[in-house]
């Protein structure tokens, strides 16, 4: 199933302890803040779902980080017009 099991564990690992300060910020900062964390959320849980997909062999998770990536810098454009208002 998985052709390098420990090393894909690690991975996944590291790279979910990096969302976790980005989700962090996203709930619970300021309005500046929460833009930075969804900027950097949506890249690094991309990168999650393209090595779930390739440890794994599914291409359907292919598909999710493609729209995911294309929805989260669309949704950092449209918060950004809006925190411009506001500011």
């Amino acid at each position: 199933m998985i052709v390098n099991s420990v090393w894909a564990a690690a991975a996944l690992a590291a790279l979910l302890g990096g969302v976790l300060p980005c989700l962090l910020a996203t709930l619970r900062g300021g309005p500046v803040l929460r833009l930075t964390g969804l900027i950097l959320t949506g890249p690094a849980v991309t990168i999650v779902l393209v090595l779930l997909a390739a440890a794994y062999r599914r291409s359907a998770y292919l598909d999710v980080a493609l729209m995911l990536a294309l929805l989260s810098f669309a949704g950092t454009l449209v918060y950004a017009r809006f925190l411009g208002r506001t500011l």
